[in-house]
């Protein structure tokens, strides 16, 4: 009977549905979205939020900031253009969390009084996703700064 008991119990275990990891395309939807909230077209800093979480850190520039402090760091450059291209991904998920480690290239044009710059950077990249009421969000952003050029636009 014990058998028979251990049997139909392990049947009902492996029949149950079982969490599906987390995708590959739920992660860059996540941090594609995360850059768009950020843009200057987007003038609401609300579409952050759905991006990250309650509890959102980013170390940026030398420093830990919460998405307050982020939000005043960006808005502190006078972008007037921006671009990133992201490359070198390297993604881990399991059914409750991501990990995501990239490259990113940043073309910044930025207006100070009546002269153009163009900035470039490059950084290597890494976030902590989980989720948070069902989607995916990013709990801890950390960027590290590889290189910088600038060009003054005529």
């Amino acid at each position: 009977m014990k058998k028979l008991m251990f049997i139909l119990i392990v049947i009902a275990v492996s029949c149950a549905p079982q969490p599906e990891k987390i995708s590959e395309s739920e992660v860059m939807k996540t941090i594609e979205g995360f850059f768009e909230a950020f843009e200057k077209e987007n003038n609401t800093t609300e579409l952050l939020d759905d991006y990250i979480t309650k509890d959102f850190i980013i170390y940026e520039a030398q420093r830990e900031m919460n998405k307050d402090e982020f939000l005043e760091f960006v808005s502190s450059f006078p972008i007037i253009e921006s671009d990133w291209k992201m490359s070198d991904l390297k993604i881990s998920t399991d059914i409750n969390s991501a990990h995501i480690s990239l490259f990113n290239t940043g073309n910044f044009i930025m207006q100070f009084d009546t002269t153009k710059v163009h900035h470039k950077y490059e950084w290597f990249e890494s976030a902590y996703m989980v989720k948070e009421d069902g989607k995916l969000k990013i709990k801890f952003y950390f960027s590290d700064n590889v290189s910088m050029e600038t060009d003054t636009i005529k």
